[in-house]
């Protein structure tokens, strides 16, 4: 697998060795942007600087994604990832990904964690992306 460059963006998309996508800034969506983006490609690889377990899920259940290097994942996403047969290489492990000030999980990550249901945690997610509530630092 191609080595990430966190430094060029914070999330790209491959399909081989070919950049098909590569975007800088944090969050979730960028991450949904490029899956939608890229819903009909399978066996991708993504490069995603932070790897929680709500990105974890949204690649698990978009079935495009088939092999992830991070530079920081959660425990959660890591143990999620490997179940499901996604291939994870992450430089540092986490017990969570907090928000930016550190002082909190990260909402995503809250969700994922309180839902279990796909489809119930797609539309948590989709809600929390489009009515994004201020969180200080995050």
């Amino acid at each position: 697998m191609l080595k990430p460059d966190f430094t060029r963006y914070s999330l790209a998309i491959f399909e081989g060795e070919r950049l098909l996508h590569s975007v800088s800034g944090g969050g979730l969506r960028p991450l949904r942007d490029a899956l939608e983006k890229y819903r009909d490609h399978t066996g991708l690889i993504l490069h995603d600087k932070i790897m929680g377990l709500a990105a974890a899920r949204m690649i698990v259940y978009s079935g495009t994604i088939a092999e992830i290097a991070a530079g920081v994942a959660s425990i959660p996403a890591k143990a999620f990832l490997e179940k499901k047969g996604i291939g994870l290489s992450a430089l540092e492990i986490a017990d969570n990904i907090l928000t930016r000030d550190k002082s909190a999980v990260c909402p995503g990550e809250v969700i994922a964690l309180e839902v279990q249901d796909p489809d119930a945690f797609l539309k948590k997610i989709r809600a929390m992306l489009e009515n994004p509530v201020h969180i200080a630092g995050g």
